[in-house]
């Protein structure tokens, strides 16, 4: 099961990196970029699910064998504190180049892009 679960992150990583490139190609064309960062920003929220399923399930296990479910529970709080944190900390970039909503949405996506990277990184490193 968790060798189905990596080959699943690791064929969505080789993606992003394509596609990562073929976005940057198409910067100079604002609309055809933004529709690039959305499908970007969806393949990568699939793959962070991906993961985090993946985490959820491992310590689903260790609590049944441990009887312990704080990690489980720690887990889905940080979770919970990585969305939030996430879009607050784009938001504000957001709103710093407001009145200029096209570039406000693309540095949004962007920030987004890039946390959900770091974030996804971060979690194919945790071995239990």
């Amino acid at each position: 099961m968790k060798f189905i679960w990596l080959i699943l992150a690791l064929s969505f990583s080789a993606v992003s990196v394509a596609q990562d490139a073929d976005c940057k190609s198409k910067r100079q064309f604002s609309i055809e970029y933004s529709r690039c960062l959305d499908q970007q920003l969806d393949m990568l929220k699939r793959e962070l699910v991906t993961w985090e399923n993946n985490h959820i399930l491992q310590l689903e296990d260790i609590a049944s064998k441990s009887g312990r479910n704080d990690p489980l529970q720690v887990f889905k709080k940080s979770r919970q504190a990585f969305k939030t944190f996430s879009t607050e900390h784009c938001r504000w970039q957001y709103l710093a180049v407001v009145p200029d909503s096209q570039a406000g949405a693309t540095l949004y996506k962007e920030c987004q892009l890039e946390l959900y990277k770091s974030q996804i990184e971060l979690l194919s490193k945790i071995k239990y």
